[in-house]
């Protein structure tokens, strides 16, 4: 799942050791020279999604549709697989079949014209995502395929792995649970929403997954054992792509998370709003307005962290960082930081790591909010990707193609 847990805290204490090395997609560089655009450039050579840190390896998807396996202490190359789409979900890494697997999803976010039109149609199916949609499990020793699944619609959302499979929802309105060894179909549900970056989050207490989708925007929770729908929520006033964007967490028997709001009035200003939503009962138990600003033109929410009871976000509407109390959603903090971001965060001890879209990362105070630090690479912006804080070394890709392995000291930050 994103971030590799419930929360989104990507944080693993460990005697890893503090490296600094940074890994240049290959041809990156003459796209970068080539291409003015920062979006087309992002699309072509960038890290979307944060990376997965297992074993000693790196595993880093790219939107040139490949798949990077790298030594994490070095940063050497190990080996690589070309999936023939953009890749944009974290790397699941899981042993199954007898060997450790790599699961990964291919699609990009394009819509073919005859579905494009479907939007001024009501209660129209719109499948997004156009060539190669599929899941992939990559042998994790050889970067050898071993299975693939293909769909309709596009695979960017990042799968959940729970008693041996593959939970999922995609671009063609459909839920999907894998058999993880052998890629065979155990459950395929409807939902009739596209289910863009809104990665699956899960709960193993009620064994249920959850995610968004859009056209029509809604969350949705489903029984992880059989696919049936439990509950269904259209949040008041979610506006455009908002639903299918944002990823969801979990705090305690709450589902937290950010939708993009628009009222009578607002034309190109947007509201951004945090909501807690009882996992039992799919009923809003809080939902707290975070402010307003300058409609984002996609990937609409920030993802929520969550670290003993604070969620801790910001907003790509508004430009602060928040933290929120996840029990009765009211504002602990808040900072203004410039830049927009829609990745979840890092905790680390007493910091907050937020990565930006302008390249900068900023180190705040966890318990006041005050920026203490903040670093520039000056290697390009930072989207939906979080950063994964392993012993003494955050690891995060950008937009242009780097792959960063930053030590937390240099971010003013200790593990």
């Amino acid at each position: 799942m994103y971030a590799l847990q419930p929360g989104h805290n990507a944080v693993w204490t460990s005697h890893f050791p503090a490296v600094s090395w940074t890994f240049d997609t290959p041809n990156a560089g003459d796209a970068r020279a080539a291409v003015k655009s920062n979006t087309t450039i992002r699309d072509l050579v960038g890290f979307p999604i944060g990376v997965a840190v297992v074993g000693g390896a790196v595993y880093a998807p790219n939107d040139n549709g490949y798949l990077y396996k790298l030594d994490a202490r070095s940063g050497k190359l190990q080996w690589s697989f070309n999936a023939y789409n953009q890749l944009m979900s974290t790397p699941v890494v899981e042993h199954a079949g007898g060997k450790d697997l790599v699961y990964v999803g291919a699609g990009n976010s394009v819509f073919a014209y005859s579905h494009a039109k479907r939007f001024g149609e009501q209660g129209a199916g719109v499948i997004r995502g156009t060539d190669v949609s599929a899941i992939d499990a990559v042998d994790a020793a050889t970067g050898k395929i071993v299975w693939s699944y293909p769909t309709r619609g596009e695979d960017m959302p990042t799968a959940v792995f729970a008693h041996g499979m593959l939970i999922f929802g995609n671009g063609d309105g459909h839920v999907y649970a894998l058999d993880a060894a052998t890629g065979k179909l155990k459950w395929k549900t409807e939902i009739r929403s596209f289910v863009s970056m809104s990665s699956a989050s899960y709960d193993p207490s009620l064994n249920v997954v959850m995610m968004g989708g859009t056209h029509p925007s809604n969350i949705y929770a489903l029984d992880a054992a059989t696919g049936k729908r439990l509950w269904t929520l259209h949040p008041a006033h979610i506006f455009s792509s908002s639903g299918g964007d944002g990823t969801w967490a979990v705090a305690g028997k709450l589902l937290v998370g950010q939708i993009e709001t628009r009222t009578a009035g607002q034309t190109r200003s947007s509201g951004s709003e945090e909501l807690g939503i009882d996992i039992a009962s799919g009923k809003v138990a809080w939902s707290t307005v975070l402010g307003t600003g300058k409609t984002p033109p996609r990937n609409k929410d920030a993802v929520p962290a969550v670290d003993a009871g604070i969620i801790y976000t910001g907003s790509p509407v508004t430009h602060s960082e928040y933290a929120i109390d996840a029990n009765t959603g009211k504002i602990v903090w808040q900072t203004r930081l410039g830049p927009g971001m829609k990745a979840a965060p890092t905790i680390v001890g007493d910091k907050v790591i937020q990565p930006t879209g302008s390249g900068k990362i900023f180190t705040l105070d966890r318990s006041h909010g005050a920026i203490t630090h903040v670093y520039d690479a000056k290697q390009g912006g930072y989207g939906p990707q979080n950063g994964v804080a392993i012993g003494g070394t955050l690891f995060i890709g950008t937009n242009t193609g780097y792959l960063q392995a930053i030590p937390l000291k240099q971010l003013g930050a200790t593990g």
